[in-house]
Order: C-alpha cells, then structure tokens, then sequence
C-alpha cells in the first residue's frame, strides 16, 4: 500500500478498522488473531488494536 493512501490511517487500527481495510468481517479478524495470523495486535484490557505499520507490512508481504 502506498505511503499517501495509508496517511489516514491512525497509528493503532480497531477490529472495526482492520476488518474494513481487508474486507472481511470482524469476527473473521478476532478468529485469525486468535490463531496468531494478524502481527501487531495489541489488547488494552479487553479491546484489541493493531499497529498500523506492522498489518500495512504484512498485506504488502501476503501480496
């Protein structure tokens, strides 16, 4: 992904965020954190964010 088009991003995606920028569904993003696919999750207490960087760093690799 190009450095202008992830400028918008925030620094820390939400479940809601990251399921939208990979089209899939949230529950999809909690499974794969689950089975340890998704690099960057972080969880604050009991909400999961992920690092920008890293998820825009594994998307390009998958690609």
């Amino acid at each position: 992904m190009p450095q202008a088009a992830s400028s918008h991003l925030p620094e820390f995606l939400k479940a809601e965020e990251l399921a939208a920028l990979l089209r899939v569904n949230r529950k999809t993003v909690y499974e794969a954190v689950a089975r340890g696919e998704i690099p960057g999750a972080v969880r604050v207490g009991r909400v999961l964010r992920f690092q920008r960087d890293a998820v825009l760093e594994w998307i390009a690799d998958a690609s």
